[in-house]
Parts: structure tokens; sequence; C-alpha cells
């Protein structure tokens, strides 16, 4: 069974990216795919894999 929900550092982990970077993206007032329960941040996987698909698409920045 696949996860709906990922932690700031399972998002690391499958991108490859530093926390720094994870919490800036999550924490933009545009980002459609963020989950906040209390002072946790999670991610929406599905959304944030068409995110990264559609950046990949048009060449947008992260």
């Amino acid at each position: 069974m696949e996860k709906i929900l990922m932690s700031l550092k399972e998002v690391c982990e499958y991108t490859g990216w530093g926390e720094t970077k994870v919490r800036e993206i999550l924490k933009r007032p545009n980002s459609t795919f963020t989950v906040i329960l209390g002072n946790r941040l999670y991610v929406n996987k599905k959304k944030f894999d068409e995110y990264l698909d559609r950046c990949a698409k048009y060449h947008i920045p992260v």
C-alpha cells in the first residue's frame, strides 16, 4: 500500500533536495500539495508529482 502523504524527510529522500529548499517550496502560498498538520509539513504525493511534471514540461524553475 502506497502512502498518500510524505513527511519533509521523505520528500528530501524522494527528490534529493536539502531540507531548506524543500521547506521553502512547501511554505509557498501557491503550493497546492502542502498539508499542514499542527506545526508539521506534509506533501500530497500525487499533487507533488503533478507539480514536478509541470515544472519539467514547461521548464519552470523549482
